[in-house]
């Protein structure tokens, strides 16, 4: 028995819409997409250096992760003004006078924000506030730090060189007999 064309058309045509079902709902699940569709607050803060942060990375708050990075761009020439997307649901929990912090994700070491504190005394934040940042120690901090520690070292252990060489070249008292 021979299929009709009407009929092999009507299963190809399935077949493809089923395709691009399938195609359609991957990308969604795997690029986060679906975050596209939640409501958004918008909250921006001002960095001085955002030391690798992209538009896309993400924000945390008590653990969880709230959002994402929308914009990144020079406000001034000593301020990069970083703009960031939070789930309307989590509103209620950030106040107006948390804070923000730039920290890495994991071992990997992706930039991510961090927002914390917050008083009662203070509202939840609202579209268009600015959230205040702590300026954390960077890498580059740390190891200007260790060095400047490291010459004290040197400079201590030089001393203490001069010292120990000094009391062995005085005799005892008893080696006068």
């Amino acid at each position: 028995m021979r299929e009709s064309p009407n009929r092999r058309a009507v299963m190809v045509g399935l077949f493809v819409m089923g395709g691009l079902i399938f195609l359609i709902s991957g990308v969604l699940m795997v690029g986060n997409l679906h975050e596209t569709f939640k409501s958004k607050v918008t909250i921006v803060t001002f960095f001085e250096d955002v030391n690798g942060l992209q538009a896309g990375n993400n924000i945390w708050f008590s653990g969880v992760k709230v959002g994402t990075i929308k914009e990144i761009r020079f406000h001034s020439r000593k301020a990069v003004e970083v703009t960031m997307r939070v789930d309307e649901k989590t509103q209620e929990y950030i106040k107006k006078d948390a804070n923000v912090k730039l920290s890495t994700d994991g071992l990997i070491g992706n930039k991510i924000l961090v927002i914390y504190g917050g008083s009662e005394k203070f509202g939840p934040i609202e579209d268009g506030d600015t959230l205040q940042v702590e300026n954390a120690v960077s890498q580059e901090d740390m190891i200007k730090i260790l060095h400047e520690s490291n010459k004290n070292l040197m400079s201590i252990t030089a001393d203490f060189k001069t010292i120990s060489k000094k009391l062995m070249s005085v005799k005892a008292p008893w080696e006068n007999y």
